[in-house]
């Protein structure tokens, strides 16, 4: 098949199967569709949801792997039929356990597949800006919810959720399979470039290291919260903030702009001040934010201002983790080493729900996620970070 060489022609590609993928954020209109039409409870519509972002989590464990040995494009090509068919099989399905299999399990993986080729893609092209192009990738991942909550409205307006499902998932399998046939390794990323060096750790070495536990942990603390905002978006300004339908919609919009923004600014924050610097300021961030959100009561500014903060943080670990995982463990495996460290991600997927049902309200929920976040943050100064000379010769290398 033949080889793209027009760097900018690759990034469109990969971007545009980013992109597609990103209707996952946008599942809580999906839900609320399901709850009035299907008759289906709260918890019946944030199961899929949360088994879909575990899958997609686990499935990078072998997508990063495939990548790493045929590159992007079988990857993205198998993610974009896992995910398409999981959305149109959804269309046929009558109850909430068959939901988590088709768009739990199915769409997860779909993502999954996909998720981990821009990252590890990209950055080969565009090595000497690991950061920017880190940022600029999961940043059209969180934007694209913008997008496809316009989609998946306009489409819930003139059918069921049933038809919606069909059409949404004829249309993004078009839309990653050709972003997959564009997209594609360096020409010259052959033998001689991925040789591994003495910084490079292949994943069974960086397994081993003090500092992949320390980063697994500090991970999966950190997304808990903005997994949680994220999927429950709409029903979170319901009953924390007395919003009516229409504005508790709008609070999708504010969290996937605020999301996609961060990732752009804190990837080429980490450029210029170091990964570790700018991830403890996100740590900040966030746990002021929930604190926010869970003393908010019915004062709106402070609900706004929490909701976003969350975001910015949320978006801002999805930037920095990636980068920090290249930064310190090295290209040679990435898109392995990533996937494993992206397993963090999976299970706070899980957690987050989990951590809902045990403590009830959302308020409680937000000022426990702010305990677990300065847990996170603390664990960050247990962390030695490479020098900016290794940092250095890694990009070159």
């Amino acid at each position: 098949m033949w080889q793209i060489k027009n760097r900018y022609v690759v990034l469109i590609g990969a971007l545009l199967a980013q992109v597609t993928i990103a209707g996952l954020y946008a599942w809580s209109i999906f839900g609320t569709a399901l709850q009035q039409q299907k008759g289906f409870s709260n918890h019946e519509i944030l199961m899929p949801y949360a088994i879909a972002q575990f899958v997609f989590a686990l499935s990078t464990l072998i997508s990063g792997r495939l990548v790493d040995k045929k590159g992007p494009r079988p990857a993205i090509l198998i993610g974009g039929l896992l995910y398409g068919s999981g959305l149109i099989i959804s269309s046929l399905v009558t109850t909430p356990n068959l939901l988590y299999v088709t768009y739990g399990v199915l769409v997860g993986a779909g993502v999954g597949f996909v998720y981990v080729c821009p990252l590890s893609t990209l950055i080969k092209w565009f090595p000497k800006k690991r950061g920017m192009i880190t940022g600029l990738s999961v940043g059209v991942f969180g934007g694209g919810s913008i997008i496809f909550q316009r989609v998946i409205s306009a489409l819930l307006e003139t059918s069921s959720v049933t038809q919606s499902f069909l059409k949404l998932g004829i249309l993004s399998m078009t839309l990653i399979l050709i972003g997959g046939l564009l997209t594609n390794n360096p020409p010259s990323y052959g033998k001689a470039v991925v040789q591994k060096t003495s910084r490079d750790y292949t994943t069974k070495e960086m397994i081993g290291t003090s500092k992949f536990k320390l980063t697994w942990i500090m991970y999966w603390l950190a997304v808990i919260p903005g997994l949680l905002v994220l999927g429950a978006a709409k029903n979170i300004g319901l009953e924390v903030a007395n919003l009516d339908a229409a504005a508790a919609t709008g609070v999708i919009s504010i969290l996937a702009l605020s999301n996609a923004s961060s990732r752009l600014i804190s990837g080429s924050l980490s450029d210029r001040f170091g990964t570790l610097r700018v991830l403890k300021g996100i740590f900040a961030i966030t746990i002021i934010s929930l604190l926010s959100l869970s003393f908010a009561g019915s004062i709106k500014l402070f609900f706004y201002l929490g909701v976003i903060g969350v975001a910015v943080g949320y978006g801002g670990f999805l930037s920095l983790f990636p980068t920090f995982t290249n930064q310190e463990f090295g290209t040679y495996r990435y898109a392995s080493n990533y996937g494993v460290i992206y397993q963090a991600y999976g299970l706070a997927a899980l957690s987050g729900i989990f951590l809902k049902a045990a403590v009830g309200s959302f308020s409680n929920t937000f000022l426990f996620s702010a305990f677990t976040a300065t847990i996170g943050l603390i664990i960050s100064f247990f962390i030695k970070e490479r020098s900016t000379e290794e940092q250095t010769l890694a990009k070159t290398s």
